[in-house]
């Protein structure tokens, strides 16, 4: 039942006034008539009518006043305000009534119709009103609910991505950021990180995820026979679902390397064990090579390997100048247990290198959508190899950056460098 809160004179008892009050009540309307006083405000406080009906013929402008102290007040200022009146007016009456803030100016003479219908669209508009300002108010409490959820939920992702970042393997002390400061302006920050080195051989990576939580991985392991494994793989997808596939990898792949040692029956066991957790539809490619002295030759190094699915790794040889493709694969990790892993054996001498990395490098693009691909990536590495820089991994990545102009990575990004001294 919509309420209409009405002020009146003495002249409240005009005919006309008197069949309107009627006609509103037979409609349903609840009528709170006043004759002056001075708790009117109050009372309208106190009722919060749908509308309000003053009198623009009150001494001494009241009934404007009265329309204006309404409106200054944030308990009224939105209840509609319509001067009615029994009498021919002219404009400065119609004047003054907007002026203090009045909905609308209506004459009785106008007839029922057109009365009921002026008083009828001004409750229509406040109710309409009403409600914009209650949805805008339960949109502005959804807001704030989900900027708070989005604030824990980017919390959260903070915390499980250091703890992804913890699963890589550790960074050499002497190569380890003293701060968490960025570079001066004009110093380029390095990219790469060092997580092995000895007089014959280095191992370096850049890891670089696309979300959050990425799904690529890699890692570098010294056994206790003095032998090194280097692993790194690709989760299918992004986000929760990869980021949590690695931390499995992690587990099982180091559990499963302290119990065997040659690449294929460790990508077989390793292929077994994700078969059994991983129900989602993602699967893992992988490269997994392990570093030892050549039985022929002790003094040199040798590198057995395999692969499950990934892209090929790249095998610099210094003594030919010239760079392989390791192509010994086998099925991505997860698709079908039990399968055979193809091991293949390279000599490690000075200057030889291999570069293992993810789809995420080769399959980059810039803002015309051109794919930066492996034949590129390989023209590149050699290049680089035979500039002889240093700081491969870090010229790599800005060539890559510069081909991007911009574009934001598809796909996480990985990649290691094992280089023979």
């Amino acid at each position: 039942m919509f309420k209409i809160f009405s002020l009146e004179t003495i002249e409240g008892d005009h005919p006309s006034l008197a069949e309107l009050r009627t006609r509103l009540e037979t409609m349903g309307y609840e009528l709170i008539a006043h004759r002056r006083d001075r708790e009117v405000v109050e009372e309208i406080k106190s009722s919060q009518p749908d509308l309000i009906l003053l009198d623009p013929t009150l001494p001494e402008h009241q009934g404007f006043k009265m329309c204006e102290t309404l409106k200054n007040d944030p308990d009224t200022e939105n209840i509609p305000v319509i001067f009615i009146h029994t009498r021919p007016s002219g404009n400065g009456m119609l004047l003054k009534s907007f002026e203090s803030g009045a909905t609308d100016f209506v004459s009785i003479e106008a007839g029922e119709v057109e009365v009921l219908a002026r008083l009828q669209a001004a409750i229509r508009n406040k109710q309409a009103a009403s409600q914009a300002v209650s949805m805008a108010q339960q949109l502005n409490k959804m807001n704030t609910e989900l900027y708070e959820r989005n604030l824990q939920v980017e919390k959260e992702l903070y915390v499980t991505r250091q703890l992804q970042q913890s699963l890589l393997p550790p960074i050499l002390k002497e190569d380890a950021p003293q701060s968490d400061a960025p570079p001066e302006e004009g110093v380029q920050g390095s990219f790469s990180k060092c997580h092995y080195k000895d007089e014959k051989l280095r191992i370096s990576g850049v890891y670089l995820p696309c979300d959050a939580l990425g799904g690529d991985i890699y890692d570098v392991i010294k056994f206790p026979n003095g032998t090194v494994g280097v692993a790194i793989a690709d989760v299918s997808g992004h986000g929760v679902p990869a980021g949590f596939i690695t931390a499995i990898f992690k587990s099982s792949f180091y559990r499963i390397t302290h119990n065997h040692s040659e690449p294929g029956d460790i990508l077989y066991h390793l292929n077994n064990e994700l078969a059994d957790i991983v129900k989602t539809g993602e699967y893992v490619t992988a490269v997994y090579g392990r570093i030892q002295p050549d039985e022929a030759d002790p003094g040199k190094l040798c590198m057995d390997y395999t692969g499950a699915g990934h892209p090929y790794p790249l095998y610099y040889k210094a003594s030919e100048n010239r760079v392989i493709r390791l192509k010994e694969n086998g099925t991505p990790l997860v698709w079908i247990k039990n399968m055979e892993y193809p091991m293949g054996r390279i000599a490690l001498e000075p200057g030889d290198q291999v570069l293992m990395f993810t789809d995420g490098i080769s399959e980059m693009r810039n803002i015309q959508g051109e794919l930066y691909g492996e034949e590129a990536l390989e023209a590149l590495f050699l290049k680089l190899v035979q500039e002889n820089s240093g700081q491969i991994l870090d010229d790599l990545i800005q060539v890559l950056s510069d081909f991007t102009e911009g574009h934001p990575l598809e796909d996480d990004l990985s990649v290691v460098l094992i280089e023979a001294q």
